[in-house]
């Protein structure tokens, strides 16, 4: 079974791929799509076949449009597509983002049973308010496309592996091609599973809640839509690393003798901050802030103003101070 990254990061997908190796040993091959100039940077060492694309190879007369695209969310969803006919591609693969990472180990099961495809969804895009980022801007779009076509409204970027099967890809491309012709900002993922349950119910199982840590990394981002009953894979941030933030003092690698411990306090720490703000445990001070962030969340030219002046990144290291997670939920472990 391929496992197939766009990625343009080889630091953080060689990471990744550790993880792939050890805890998804379904996985055959994986495939890497990146620029030109990056190919030689994605050969890594593996037990497993590794293949590198051109994303040039790709995306064909897509390219430019591609290349010239500012919207990050429409790029995603060119190239992602473009793997429909892809002939490097198998007709089933798992497709992930370079940073979707698991935390324990995962079967073929997980994707596929009876014949049928899961699908992991996270939120209802009627109720998607934020509108700030090219993200937010895609998933209030993609509403409304789908809306338009007669297909359900679940997002299905859940930031987790999920498994595609490359003919439905191809028939999902031409029907949203009059979006994509437009450069719209569609969520592919959504798209394609939207339409896979409405027009191949046959083929899907009912969708299924997420099952990924740190989507949204913090709670403070938004509140869950549907709640995870379990996490199988973790949406990796360098940023949660650092000193005084909640995953600082834990590796970023794989190390098979000590990935279980470190699964483990991940949770703890991500679950006890999610109890603690949805408990409203913080000072005065951090609960006017917070109001502050999410009045200016109204209105998004000053939710971007808020942005570049105080990054999404910054604006976590906040809330951590603010309910003292440092000091609170850290153990001193040796890993």
């Amino acid at each position: 079974m391929q496992i197939v990254y766009i990625s343009n990061r080889p630091d953080i997908a060689q990471q990744t791929l550790q993880f792939v190796e050890s805890l998804m040993p379904f996985i055959t091959e994986a495939v890497f799509v990146c620029p030109g100039n990056q190919v030689r940077d994605f050969r890594f060492k593996s037990r497993i076949s590794v293949r590198v694309i051109d994303e040039a190879k790709v995306l064909g007369r897509d390219l430019k449009r591609f290349q010239k695209a500012e919207d990050h969310q429409f790029r995603n969803s060119l190239i992602r597509f473009s793997l429909g006919a892809a002939a490097d591609i198998d007709d089933e693969f798992i497709m992930s983002d370079d940073d979707n990472r698991p935390l324990v180990e995962i079967s073929l099961s997980f994707f596929t049973s009876s014949k049928r495809y899961f699908g992991y969804y996270y939120y209802d895009l009627k109720k998607w308010r934020a509108r700030e980022t090219d993200y937010d801007r895609g998933q209030q779009e993609t509403c409304r496309i789908l809306e338009n076509k007669g297909y359900e409204t679940l997002s299905y970027s859940s930031h987790m592996p999920q498994m595609i099967n490359k003919g439905i890809l191809a028939e999902a491309a031409g029907v949203f091609q009059d979006s994509l012709d437009r450069g719209a900002p569609l969520d592919e993922w959504s798209a394609y599973f939207n339409y896979g349950q409405k027009v191949h119910p046959e083929k899907f199982h009912p969708p299924e809640p997420f099952k990924t840590l740190c989507w949204p990394p913090f709670p403070s981002d938004w509140a869950y839509d549907v709640r995870p009953d379990e996490f199988c894979f973790e949406n990796f941030y360098p940023i949660l690393h650092e000193n005084n933030l909640i995953f600082s003092g834990l590796p970023t690698r794989f190390d098979d003798a000590s990935y279980q411990k470190v699964t483990k306090e991940k949770i703890r720490r991500r679950t006890a901050l999610q109890n603690s703000f949805e408990a409203g445990e913080m000072s005065l001070w951090g609960k006017l802030f917070f109001l502050c962030r999410d009045t200016a969340g109204r209105f998004p030219v000053l939710k971007r103003r808020l942005n570049g002046v105080l990054s999404p990144s910054r604006q976590a290291a906040i809330l951590h101070f603010f309910m003292d997670g440092s000091a609170k939920r850290k153990k001193t472990v040796n890993w």
